[in-house]
């Protein structure tokens, strides 16, 4: 497994390479000119040489998130993400707005859209800490309110918005249950099945079922999660948790946000950096879930939100499922080619690797279907160079 190894390694060193950041902090207030010049308040956090407020910002483009918070909760109870993730080279921007006991929804979610926008200007301006800093991605994600607020966000700015990504995403006013089916961006949904706050078969799980299929969509269900532990200990959600009789959930908030993170960094890396190498990582760690379960729509490779990038002109095509075997095609090689093949479930579970087959030009490769389970599985093809192709399969 040669390749496919090779692309995992890369994904942790380039993980490893990338985790050289201080954390920078700035608040800045912008002014939305549609909406009135309504102020929005927000912190970033940024990755820097040293740390600190208002430091500089480090060398190089960096995708940026925005990160909506939960009812009556502050930024800051949220500090395990951009401790994790500005060293790894994300920005993060939390607006402070509709913290009050009766928040707008709507107001809010345009807030997180609006950010985008104000981010990609900062990146001209040269008298911004940002200017030249921003690279062109952006993921808006939430917790509770602002998860369900994540959802409605996506509306606002669909181009400049590439994924969403929501942690014990509460229903909003407008419902995000409704809106759900227009988003059109790759989308991360966690839930806890200790949570009593927003109870994910109304909730979290209700929004990811109404997100279209035909879009790269995977659910994570932490076993024995909690809706606070998705952040750090805050007064308001601890007391929402106690009158709602959950107080003392069976995993620890240290455990449930390092399951989170190992499922959360692939899968932005592979969003908003482009990294390749990420794919298979994330695959990996679906396919070897501990402490959570997890369902994908993500169809192998085939299903992203974007086209491939320009790659070599081979093709994986023609497979024929016969009782006990599969014939996998690749056309569009010249000479003899060294491939990796890997097949997995609905889930991301690998089901079977064959590695390191030299595939003549044209010639078929026979792989044993004894044992598979039966129904829809995903082929994926692995050249040399990383270059993925992908194909759904069915077993009968």
């Amino acid at each position: 497994m040669r390749p496919y190894c090779l692309l995992v390694l890369c994904g942790m060193l380039s993980g490893a390479l990338q985790a050289q950041y201080q954390i920078g902090h700035t608040s800045i207030t912008f002014t939305d000119p549609a909406r009135n010049n309504r102020p929005v308040l927000t912190e970033i956090y940024y990755p820097a040489d040293s740390a600190g407020d208002n430091v500089a910002i480090a060398a190089g483009l960096f995708p940026v998130i925005h990160f909506g918070h939960g009812f009556v909760m502050v930024w800051s109870a949220y500090q395990n993400f951009p401790d994790t993730l500005v060293p790894q080279g994300y920005i993060l921007c939390f607006p402070r707005t509709e913290g009050s006991f009766s928040p707008n929804h709507t107001e809010f979610a345009r807030d997180m859209a609006f950010l985008c926008s104000a981010m990609e200007a900062e990146n001209t301006q040269p008298a911004s800490p940002f200017f030249g800093h921003v690279m062109p991605r952006h993921c808006i994600m939430g917790h509770s309110m602002g998860g369900g607020c994540t959802v409605l966000a996506y509306q606002y700015n669909p181009d400049l918005i590439k994924c969403l990504a929501t942690f014990a995403a509460a229903n909003t006013n407008p419902s995000a249950i409704a809106v759900a089916p227009g988003v059109q961006a790759p989308s991360l949904t966690f839930a806890g099945s200790y949570d009593c706050i927003a109870p994910p078969a109304q909730q979290a799980r209700a929004i990811y079922e109404a997100f279209d299929s035909a879009v790269c969509k995977i659910y994570i269900n932490i076993d024995g999660g909690s809706h606070c532990q998705f952040a750090n200990a805050n007064t308001n959600c601890s007391l929402g948790e106690s009158f709602s009789g959950c107080a003392t959930p069976p995993v620890t908030r240290q455990a449930q946000q390092a399951l989170v993170n190992g499922v959360l960094l692939p899968w932005l890396n592979f969003y908003l950096r482009e990294d390749q190498g990420a794919w298979p990582v994330l695959l990996d760690a679906l396919a070897t879930a501990n402490g959570f379960s997890s369902e994908n729509t993500c169809l192998g490779i085939t299903r992203l939100s974007e086209p491939p990038a320009a790659g070599p002109d081979w093709q994986l095509v023609g497979n024929i499922l016969t009782d006990s075997s599969l014939a996998v095609q690749i056309t569009g090689i010249s000479q003899n080619t060294v491939f990796d093949f890997f097949i997995f479930d609905a889930s991301g579970k690998l089901i079977t690797a064959v590695s390191g087959q030299w595939m003549a030009p044209e010639a078929p490769l026979t792989i044993s279907t004894a044992g598979f389970p039966r129904g829809v599985l995903y082929l994926v093809a692995v050249d040399q160079k990383g270059e993925k192709r992908g194909q759904k399969i069915i077993v009968r």
